[in-house]
């Protein structure tokens, strides 16, 4: 038996799915596979991962060898990113169409642009994710790279133009707040990512106890506000379902 599709009697579908709990699940399960992984080494391979060359203490271990040197971890985090990295691909399709929508023609240049950097942020976790840096550092250090400079880009470029450059000068409350958390998002991920930076070479040149462990805890800020800003899609897209019919996937 099936429901006929709300607004079409005509046709109708296998399932329906709300795009916000699709957006939701789709930031969710890196966030959860993080966490997970951070827990495990933690609780498993605490001194391992936290043994450096200065053979200082310290208390958090590295997002790289959280989720990249050791088993379970490896594995859990892998198959979150490959599962989940279908629906940022078609999350950011919506997100296409969402800024082609709402944003002045002659801005249609810096959208491309924001869409193109999105896509090589995906593509480069990807990459990080199949080269992790204890088997293929080389790789993994350029995929990272791109990832963290694709992903400051995008964030800000999307910032400015869903801030200047509407077509319409109103907009909704939801859409006021969606881009206030993005430009908190954005700064604290500027932010976090300039004290891990400086943390890390100060770890190398000092040898400071502790120091590694808050370089790890800022890399943790970098992922969760990354994160953070890429949740407040579901405040933004106007699509309301995906459905599965008889002749295929629909979505209004």
């Amino acid at each position: 038996m099936y429901l006929p599709l709300h607004n079409a009697s005509e046709r109708k579908y296998f399932i329906k799915i709300p795009i916000t709990k699709l957006g939701l699940c789709t930031v969710s399960l890196p966030l959860f596979a993080f966490i997970v992984c951070v827990v495990i080494t933690i609780i498993k391979d605490f001194d391992k991962a936290n043994n450096t060359h200065c053979k200082v203490p310290n208390v958090f271990p590295s997002i790289s060898a959280s989720i990249g040197n050791y088993e379970p971890q490896r594995t859990i985090w892998k198959i979150a990113i490959y599962i989940h990295a279908p629906l940022r691909f078609f999350i950011i399709y919506l997100r296409w169409e969402y800024y082609r929508s709402i944003i002045s023609k002659f801005c249609i240049t810096v959208v491309k642009l924001s869409v193109a950097l999105n896509l090589m942020e995906n593509l480069s976790l990807l990459g990080l994710t199949y080269w992790t840096s204890s088997l293929n550092y080389p790789y993994h250090e350029a995929c990272f790279k791109t990832f963290i400079g694709t992903s400051i880009f995008y964030m800000f470029f999307t910032s400015i133009m869903l801030t200047k450059y509407r077509r319409r000068p109103v907009v909704s409350p939801l859409e006021t707040y969606s881009v206030k958390l993005k430009w908190r998002a954005f700064f604290t991920n500027v932010g976090s990512f300039a004290f891990a930076a400086y943390f890390f070479l100060r770890h190398n040149r000092l040898c400071e106890p502790y120091v590694y462990s808050m370089f790890a805890f800022s890399e943790y800020i970098v992922v969760v506000s990354n994160i953070l800003f890429h949740m407040t899609t579901i405040y933004d897209i106007k699509v309301q379902y995906l459905y599965f019919t008889r002749k295929g996937v629909t979505i209004e």
